[in-house]
């Protein structure tokens, strides 16, 4: 059977490897079906089902992903899903006897969509073994290099999709080079395989952790603000200066401590590249401040980049009492308002928002963060979005997002 195994946690797996989709622990789950379930019997149909319902078609792009190693958008591999279901049934007819839909799934990949021209036939379990080991560093057990290279650009593409946010922490083990010369490199190596549990330990089971090289390591965490990726890495950062690593005593101050860097996609870059740069300044930028830290990337804590804007709209305080007003910038998670009339700081807001070029009015409603009394009367105010339609989220995301060029 030609195929990878989804990326799966290692403690639900034992193997760590690339995903279709990037999401782990859908991944796992389907990963765990196709290994337990007998693939010809109804069990398989009914589990496949229940997982659709809980996840939507996005089950079939990594169940194709694990079976085929072929990447297809989720509405295409539940058709292609749908052909090899109905090439089995017809196979069945033919021969009289139950075929194993992987039967079914080579013969539709090579004769059918002609997808696979050499397909290789391999024990599932063993090509999970063998694959994982080209995206796992051996010494920590973390994701390594060339992971984070493809599953980082992979996950970017995603989240620029379904508009929202994803931040990456740079960790840099301080004076690293003074505790191996002090203490040999096989101390050294005991203290990596200590700090990655300790990282693995801090993340959710959503985010990776990774090995990026030598001394460094890196959090990949999707969904996360700046503002919660800055939590996160202060809590690495406590728990590496608390942890009893061998002869520490050596380095300076007695203790083996670490400097992360924060940035954020989309507030601090257009790419993975450029993300991974930057997160690697704020990094340098708390060595230099004494080491033992996190700073962020341009010390702001905004998840977002701010687009000036002059677009107008209406709001009201949950009241059917509205009030025109005029936006000085936006992003996709607030606006900066300026009205006729002051509105009360940590109030709700109920706005609709005229974009342009556009017939309807984008709604949401937004909690009052900041009040500042402008020139002539009017009133300038924070609002950051709690409540928006996915679909009126990808229309103020594609607004705030055009013609930005990356950050420098």
């Amino acid at each position: 059977m030609a195929g990878i195994s989804s990326g799966a946690d290692p403690l639900m797996l034992g193997v760590n490897v690339c995903t279709a989709g990037g999401d782990p622990a859908l991944s796992a789950r389907v990963a765990e079906l196709v290994c337990r379930v007998e693939l010809r019997a109804d069990e398989f149909d009914a589990e496949l089902a229940a997982l659709e319902r809980e996840y939507g078609t996005t089950v079939y792009t990594e169940l194709l992903f694990l079976m085929a190693h072929l990447r297809f958008e989720p509405a295409e591999a539940l058709c292609h899903w749908r052909g090899i279901l109905d090439l089995r049934d017809s196979m069945e007819d033919r021969l009289g006897a139950p075929v194993d839909v992987r039967v079914a799934l080579v013969s539709y990949f090579v004769h059918v969509s002609r997808k696979l021209q050499n397909p290789k036939v391999i024990e599932q379990v063993l090509f999970q073994e063998t694959q994982a080991s080209v995206y796992r560093d051996e010494l920590t057990g973390l994701y390594n290099f060339r992971y984070f290279r493809e599953y980082l650009a992979s996950e970017i593409e995603r989240i620029e999709r379904c508009a929202t946010v994803l931040s990456l922490v740079m960790i840099d083990i301080d004076d690293f080079k003074h505790y191996n010369d002090s203490n040999g490199h096989q101390t050294g190596n005991q203290a990596l395989g200590m700090l990655a549990e300790i990282l693995y330990g801090a993340i959710r089971t959503s985010d990776t952790a990774v090995r990026y090289g030598g001394e460094e390591f890196a959090l990949i965490l999707t969904g996360t603000s700046k503002e919660g990726a800055l939590q996160v890495a202060e809590r690495v950062r406590r728990r590496i200066e608390a942890h009893a690593f061998p002869r520490e005593s050596s380095q300076p101050g007695g203790r083996l401590t670490a400097s992360a860097g924060v940035a954020t996609f989309p507030a601090d870059a257009a790419d993975a590249d450029t993300l991974v740069r930057n997160a690697d300044r704020a990094m340098y930028q708390a060595k230099s401040r004494g080491k033992n830290q996190v700073s962020l990337f341009g010390q702001d804590r905004r998840s977002y980049r701010r687009v000036v804007s002059d677009l107008h709209g209406c709001y009201c305080e949950l009241s059917d009492d509205y009030h025109s007003f005029t936006t000085l910038d936006i992003s996709e998670g607030g606006l900066l308002l300026l009205a006729d009339r002051v509105v009360r700081t940590g109030s709700l807001l109920d706005v609709k928002l005229r974009m342009p070029g556009q017939d309807r009015k984008i709604a949401c409603i937004g909690r009052v963060v900041r009040v500042e009394e402008s020139v002539q009367g009017k009133f300038t105010a924070a609002m950051r979005i709690v409540d928006i339609s996915q679909w009126d989220r990808l229309h103020l995301a594609t607004f705030a997002r055009k013609d930005l060029s990356p950050p420098t």
